[in-house]
């Protein structure tokens, strides 16, 4: 994402007016729907110390009510799986998976919790750890997620996730340090109510 397209990201729930008679609660009504979904995804990473972007792809897979997988395969193996309040990582670098409790760091637990509650379309728990700004309609939305615990914003300072109707095609993220995340999905399977 340009410096352009960061700033309409934020700029755009400002202006944009949300569908009539659509809003935030009938989209996290259509998002609880999907009980499970796999992607494919290609994220692009700008980072401070690199002198170029890092470019990932691999696979997403989320089944209802929290649990998901990220599963990088290119350029390097990795992987990141949320089973309830578990987190197991793994990579090429260190095969041994690394297992910690989403308790155990208030910080991420909320960030994971954010992207959870958006995925199952809880809207209680999206609010709890989000301050959630909703633009479009349903053939094509966007949420902007700032989270609200001085620790997260630490880690994250905005999210923009896009989607239409019950899928979500992008997720970008602002990191506190100025790093920034452009992940681009496309759903293979989706299994909805």
């Amino acid at each position: 994402m340009t410096g352009w397209s960061v700033l309409l990201c934020l700029a755009l729930p400002a202006v944009a007016q949300t569908a009539p008679g659509w809003g935030l609660p009938a989209l996290m009504a259509s998002l609880a729907q999907v009980k499970s979904a796999s992607a494919s995804f290609t994220e692009r990473k700008t980072m401070a110390m690199l002198t170029t972007p890092l470019v990932a792809s691999g696979t997403l897979d989320y089944a209802a009510p929290d649990w998901m997988a990220k599963k990088t395969v290119s350029p390097a193996p990795e992987s990141f799986v949320l089973s309830g309040q578990q987190i197991t990582m793994t990579s090429g670098q260190n095969p041994q998976p690394q297992v910690f409790s989403i308790t155990a760091d208030p910080r991420i637990g909320g960030l994971t919790e954010g992207i959870i509650a958006t995925l199952s379309g809880n809207l209680p728990a999206l609010e709890n750890v989000y301050t959630v700004q909703i633009s479009g309609g349903p053939a094509a939305w966007q949420l902007v997620l700032q989270p609200r615990d001085a620790g997260a914003k630490q880690i994250i300072s905005w999210m923009c996730i896009r989607g239409q109707q019950n899928r979500i095609d992008s997720i970008d993220t602002q990191s506190a340090n100025g790093d920034h995340s452009e992940m681009s999905i496309a759903e293979t399977i989706s299994n909805a109510q």
